[in-house]
Parts: structure tokens; C-alpha cells; sequence
């Protein structure tokens, strides 16, 4: 060139690309300067000293693939489709730097492999590029396209689909199984409180959560969010259909669940009889305690619930044993008017008796 100064056009290399849009401009000045048509890979070389060969060569590629210029790697020689006043001669329009006329796309096109170099750059294997030539041909035979380059078409398509493909393998690198010993965060807790849910109800609903998951063996980064989901379900159910008195009471020798609990009860899908099955031992276990509770349905669904899983060896052993830890939990004796009477049985001792009725009953 006649002098160590370029210019280009920011659209040139807002559009192109910084580095490509300096590479299209020295093969125009270079060319006006010296009246050709038909450039060495050596001059360009030579006229960008600031890179090296190897990247001046993938520039001309990507330039290419633009349809901005052709560039023959075995022969190393560049043209410009369309500069200026000066479009290719006759002589070359039956050559290899014949302009490109749209096209439809043939039923057995394939990217060359300048192209599949190019997709490389962008880090995308060529095992992948391969894979997403049928449904590109596919779709644009379908809609019957035409396309002077097909080749940079099928680029832009190829990268789309590895970054969504990129996206979704760093969700799924996010994910894991739940954990036996997995517990709502705080803020799941608050959520939910704020929802009105009471902290017992929530407690009582994790071991189930964690069975019902670990089982089904899905991997997820969003646990919380399931749980809360799972909550407020089965909140809004036991709200709706289940009467809670406002007075706690003991649990009567002839207690039987309502009509709503069993409308709950066909929610979960469990077998009616099941349920009915699990009603004596249920009442033996809380008259034996001496409990009062303003919802013996409530009580009751979370029993039938427990033993259902149980019944079905729904799970490891391992986690029936976190299971059974956390729901003995909810079956802590709580001061009432009940168990004040009986200020002579130590707290031991009702322990002790409450672990014998366990054992008796496999509750």
C-alpha cells in the first residue's frame, strides 16, 4: 500500500467484526493501488505484519464464508466478489471466483471444510456441525429458500444451536440428586410461612418430598423451589377440605375421619381400605399418649401417608430410617391440659412407653 494509514466503517466493523473488517479494507486498498483482481495470501501477509499467518488465513476464511471474498487455500489466492466499479470479469465468472447467485439448497448439500474450520474457532466440534446438516437442509428444502451463500447461513444456524446446546449443558452440570439429609433453605421456610403454612406442616412434609424424589431419581438445581410448590399444594388441600377445630381435643375410642379426609385421601391416590386399615392402631397410639390436637384428620392423613410408603418399600433403607427420624419429631409430647393431670409419670417413662408402643405397632 502507498502509505501506513487504514481507515474502515464502524457498521463494517460493528457487522463483520473488528479484525475482519481491517482485513477487508487492505484487500481493497491493496487491489485499488495495484489495479488487480486477484491477490496472494504472501502480499496480504506482508501488508499485515501485526498477524500472524495462521490468523490471517482464518480472517480470509471467515471473509469467505461472508461471501465477501473467495479465498482457495491449495491455490492461496484471494478475489473480491464486488468492489468498487471493478466486478469480476467474464473470464472469472466460469472460474472459481464466479459470483454467487442465489440458490435452493440441494437434498445432499454438506459444509466444506473451510467451514467446518471456521466452526471450530468458535469452538464447536466437528462432530457437531456434521450432526446439524439434515435438519438445516430439512428445513429450508421445506420452506423452499434460496440463498446466495449457504455456507454462512449454515454457520450462523450451527452457532445458535451450540450456544443453546452450552446453556443447557451448564443447567445440567447445576443439577443433583436430592440428598437424604436435604432441608428447605431459610428463605424457602419464609416463603411458605408467609404463605400462611404452618412450620409443623412443613416439617412433616419433607421426609415424604425427599422419598418421593429420591426414588424417581431426577437430577435438579431447584429443590426449593419444588419443595415450596409441593408445600403449598398440599396446604391449600388440607385448608380447603379438611375441618380444624379451633379447640384441641384428645382423640375418642370411636374417632373415625371425615368425608373431606377421604376427598384428600383420593388426592394422594392411596387405597381407602389401606387407610381404613391403619385407623385402630392410630387411635390406640394417641389415646396411649394422652394428646389433644385440633385436627385429628390432619394427624391422620400424615399416618396413613407414612405407613402407605412403608407398606410399599418405597424406598432405601437408609432413608425410610431419615424418614422415621424427622416424623418422630412431629410426635413430640407437647405441655396440655391432658398431660398436666398426670404430673407423676416422668417424662422418661413416657418416653419409654411411647417407644414400646412404636415398636408394637411398627409405627
Amino acid at each position: 500500500m502507498t502509505d501506513d494509514f487504514l481507515s474502515f466503517s464502524k457498521d463494517a466493523a460493528k457487522t463483520l467484526g473488528l479484525s475482519e473488517a481491517v482485513l477487508l479494507e487492505t484487500i481493497k486498498k491493496i487491489t485499488d493501488s495495484q489495479n488487480l483482481d486477484v491477490l496472494n495470501l504472501e502480499v496480504i501477509v506482508n501488508e499485515t505484519i501485526f498477524w500472524e499467518e495462521e490468523k490471517v488465513k482464518s480472517l480470509l476464511v471467515s471473509l469467505d464464508l461472508k461471501g465477501l471474498i473467495i479465498f482457495n487455500k491449495e491455490s492461496q489466492k484471494i478475489s473480491l466478489v464486488s468492489f468498487g466499479k471493478r466486478a469480476v470479469n467474464s473470464v472469472n465468472r466460469n472460474s472459481m471466483f464466479s459470483e454467487r447467485k442465489e440458490t435452493l439448497i440441494g437434498k445432499g448439500w454438506e459444509p466444506d471444510a473451510s467451514l467446518i474450520d471456521q466452526a471450530n474457532e468458535y469452538g464447536i466440534s466437528k462432530s457437531f456441525v456434521l450432526s446439524q446438516v439434515d435438519e438445516f437442509v430439512y428445513l429450508h428444502r421445506e420452506k423452499s429458500d434460496s440463498n446466495h451463500s449457504w455456507g454462512i447461513k449454515f454457520l450462523r444456524y450451527v452457532i445458535k444451536k451450540w450456544r443453546k446446546q452450552e446453556i443447557s449443558d451448564f443447567k445440567e452440570s447445576k443439577k443433583k440428586l436430592i440428598n437424604q439429609n436435604w432441608w428447605p433453605d431459610e428463605e424457602a421456610q419464609e416463603i411458605l410461612y408467609k404463605a400462611g403454612v404452618k412450620e409443623e406442616f412443613i416439617i412433616n412434609e419433607v421426609p415424604e418430598f425427599i422419598l418421593y424424589w429420591s426414588e424417581r431419581g431426577e437430577a435438579s438445581d431447584t429443590w426449593n423451589t419444588k419443595f415450596i410448590a409441593q408445600v403449598r399444594r398440599q396446604w391449600a388441600k388440607t385448608q380447603h377440605l379438611i375441618h380444624n377445630s379451633e379447640t384441641p381435643r384428645p382423640i375418642q375410642d370411636n374417632w373415625k375421619p371425615s368425608e373431606d379426609f377421604y376427598e384428600v385421601l383420593a388426592l394422594t391416590e392411596i387405597d381407602r381400605k389401606f387407610a381404613d386399615s391403619t385407623l385402630k392402631e392410630f387411635i390406640f397410639y394417641w389415646k396411649e399418649t394422652g394428646q389433644a390436637h385440633n385436627s385429628w384428620n390432619s394427624k391422620f392423613i400424615q399416618h396413613v401417608k407414612y405407613q402407605w410408603q412403608k407398606h410399599l418399600r418405597y424406598s432405601k433403607p437408609e432413608l425410610v430410617n431419615e424418614m422415621e427420624k424427622r416424623i418422630l419429631s412431629s410426635w413430640e409430647i407437647k405441655p396440655n391440659n391432658q398431660t398436666k393431670k398426670n404430673d407423676s409419670v416422668s417424662k422418661k417413662e413416657i418416653q419409654s412407653k411411647l417407644e414400646n408402643l412404636k415398636k408394637k405397632h411398627r409405627i
